[in-house]
């Protein structure tokens, strides 16, 4: 007697899948962008990264920014850089483009002006 392996129901691909990607698209459009790696972490998500179009102009300028701070960064037994004076202007440019967004986004945390701050 010969047995065949082939007989019954066909064999189903049964590996787990460790490694994958989920995009989530909202109704306002904000993407965000859930990355898996079950060998890592194995009880959820390894990153969640959203990304909302209205904050798409404060991202790029953050991103500016610490490309701009990292040159200056002191790294292991290095002497500290000077920042030149047109990254210098080019940071506070910088800082207040960003300081702007995010007050026109929340008003309640710009700085109260105080009218007697000179007082003694």
């Amino acid at each position: 007697m010969i047995k065949s392996s082939n007989k019954g129901r066909p064999a189903e691909n049964d590996t787990l899948i460790l490694k994958y990607t989920q995009n989530f698209k909202d109704h306002k459009g904000e993407v965000s962008i859930w990355d898996w790696d079950k060998t890592r972490f194995p009880n959820g998500p390894l990153s969640v990264t959203i990304k909302d179009p209205q904050w798409a102009e404060f991202d790029k300028l953050e991103n500016k920014l610490s490309s701009l701070l990292s040159q200056y960064e002191v790294k292991g037994n290095e002497r500290k850089k000077r920042i030149t004076k047109a990254d210098k202007l080019e940071i506070e440019a910088l800082e207040n483009e960003i300081n702007e967004i995010w007050y026109g986004f929340y008003p309640e945390d710009r700085p109260k002006v105080r009218k007697n701050a000179k007082r003694k």
